[in-house]
């Protein structure tokens, strides 16, 4: 039996390159974002190396450090010691990723962004898992799933014995995912961003574009001080009831 998992453009792709079913073959396809420049991952590579030296041993992209719900770029060295841990609010390759301005030029018009898919299984995070039970919130990450296939009815009939699961519609957990169906936001920063990046060092290049400000550090601090108190989860869902609330009065205004 092979698994092969990847972004859903990769499975369709490997699909259409087979052109028929293997019955040993398990595709499984992770809801994506996007997926960003190869060569912009190669720039910050290159400054953690100038940083760290050539002690890096293995790189975490999302890690969980802090909890499922506060990505991190994890980065260990030889030892195996974590020697850099900074979240989505602070570390620049992700600071880039989530506001879209090194994405790939398909990500901004992906065509394989729908409900239904060739893969054996989707696969994808569940922030919010006490909307659906409040008993699998214990920080350590849940889940979503949806199988498409007869086969892979099979295959998780076989395995839930051993794992612990809710029952949801398709209907009711694929809700506002954003990442199910619609393509990422086109920055219009993008253009000169890459150019900066085929012509700047590493380290000038993500000073200029994403600069660790005073307000960065407080984020940060804020961030990490809201998880130690075991306040994160609240913390994130006031501020993201009042960024819409904001959201809301400005295009009220602009009406």
């Amino acid at each position: 039996m092979v698994c092969y998992s990847g972004t859903p453009c990769q499975i369709e792709g490997l699909k259409r390159y087979l052109r028929r079913d293997y019955e040993n073959l398990i595709t499984v396809d992770v809801v994506c974002h996007a997926v960003p420049s190869p060569l912009v991952w190669e720039k910050y590579l290159e400054r953690q190396q100038k940083r760290f030296g050539s002690d890096i041993s293995n790189i975490m992209f999302r890690d969980k450090h802090y909890g499922y719900k506060y990505s991190t770029m994890t980065i260990k060295n030889k030892e195996g010691k974590e020697i850099y841990t900074y979240g989505i609010d602070t570390d620049p390759m992700l600071r880039a990723f989530f506001t879209n301005i090194c994405d790939r030029p398909s990500c901004y018009d992906c065509r394989f962004k729908k409900r239904y898919r060739v893969s054996d299984f989707t696969l994808w995070d569940c922030y919010e898992v006490d909307k659906f039970d409040k008993r699998l919130d214990d920080d350590k990450g849940t889940t979503r799933m949806l199988v498409h296939s007869e086969k892979g009815r099979g295959v998780f009939e076989k395995l839930k014995s051993g794992l612990e699961f809710v029952v949801v519609s398709p209907e009711k957990l694929t809700e506002q995912v954003r990442e199910i169906f619609y393509s990422v936001n086109y920055n219009e920063k993008r253009p000169q961003f890459f150019k900066d990046v085929n012509t700047m060092d590493a380290n000038e290049l993500f000073k200029k574009w994403f600069p660790e400000t005073a307000k960065v550090r407080i984020e940060r601090t804020t961030r990490i001080i809201c998880y130690k108190a075991g306040i994160y989860n609240i913390a994130k869902k006031v501020a993201k009831k009042a960024t819409a609330i904001t959201q809301y009065v400005i295009e009220q205004r602009r009406c």
